[in-house]
């Protein structure tokens, strides 16, 4: 009985380890040398039997191709094959045609090459794909063994919520010993809307229900905002910090003894979100304060809760 405590300790260790040392999918992305990538990855509505396909993790790509990215199940099995090795379809040869609803129409003009790789459960896959835009430098795929094994990782412990606690907790420890939370909440969900409907779901899902659409739009809604969360967590250097919170919200703590001027905050956030939303949206950023939270019990109520 000690023996098998004992292996299930480290058993435990290894795997908390293990969840630590694994990289965000976009500093993994980096590190390889990619510029355009994302996973789609195979949901269920409720109401119908058949899934869906969406880009859950994405990086390089603007907010209209991840909303545009959308598709039913049968759009994959009739365009690749069901090997798990890479899949590449090149604009010299004309093979970009099939794919092109993927993309927003600014996205699509820029791919030269399209690589995807199947990878995990071979009755619903996931599947990796990579673009390679006019002005990119030449890819060099990793075998396609190496990338599944690596990605698999990525999506095992991406939510980690013992990890994320962990790291929250260490940050608020360190700010509030300098001073008061200031907190904010940036909020996405009604630009993250308006471009799931502009990005023609409705003749892709045709076979599914309105509620199912309700269903999917929050799928879209929550990857468009854990993007832009990706993309302004830079900004906000421990032990400020940052959070995903629900139906479009992305919570920021910042530890200041003096209020934050908040038009710079903004103006920098919105800065760094142009590539992912736009000038016209980007200048449309409302950032709103939430008030200021001297305990760490509070300041952590108010990252997680919806």
């Amino acid at each position: 009985m000690e023996e098998e405590k004992k292996k299930s300790g480290l058993l435990k260790r290894a795997n908390s380890l293990l969840a630590e040392t694994t990289p965000r999918f976009d500093v993994w992305a980096t590190k390889k040398g990619f510029n355009h990538v994302g996973i789609f990855i195979p949901c269920k509505c409720e109401k119908v039997s058949a899934r869906f396909y969406y880009l859950s993790e994405t990086f390089g790509f603007n907010a209209k191709t991840i909303a545009s990215s959308a598709t039913p199940e049968d759009f994959w099995s009739e365009k690749l094959t069901n090997t798990f090795e890479w899949q590449c379809f090149s604009r010299n040869f004309n093979e970009l045609a099939p794919f092109v609803e993927l993309f927003d129409e600014k996205d699509i003009d820029e791919v030269t090459e399209l690589y995807f790789l199947p990878f995990g459960n071979k009755e619903s896959p996931m599947y990796f794909l990579v673009a390679e835009y006019k002005d990119d430098d030449d890819i060099n795929l990793p075998s396609a063994q190496e990338c599944a094994n690596e990605l698999k990782k990525i999506i095992e412990y991406q939510n980690d919520e013992e990890i994320i606690s962990s790291k929250i907790e260490e940050n608020l420890d360190k700010g509030l010993e300098m001073a008061s939370a200031h907190l904010f909440i940036l909020s996405l969900k009604s630009y993250a809307e308006k471009i799931f409907q502009s990005a023609d779901i409705d003749r892709k899902l045709s076979r599914f229900e309105m509620m199912d659409r309700i269903e999917i739009k929050k799928y879209i809604v929550d990857s468009i905002t854990k993007s832009a969360n990706s993309i302004i967590e830079p900004l906000f250097r421990s032990p400020n910090c940052i959070h995903l919170g629900t139906n479009g919200d992305i919570k920021i703590v910042m530890f200041s003894k003096d209020d934050p001027e908040e038009q710079i905050i903004s103006y920098h956030v919105a800065s760094t979100l142009i590539n992912l939303i736009g000038s016209d949206a980007a200048k449309q950023i409302l950032l709103l304060a939430a008030g200021i939270c001297p305990n760490k019990k509070g300041t952590i109520s108010f990252l997680q809760k919806g």
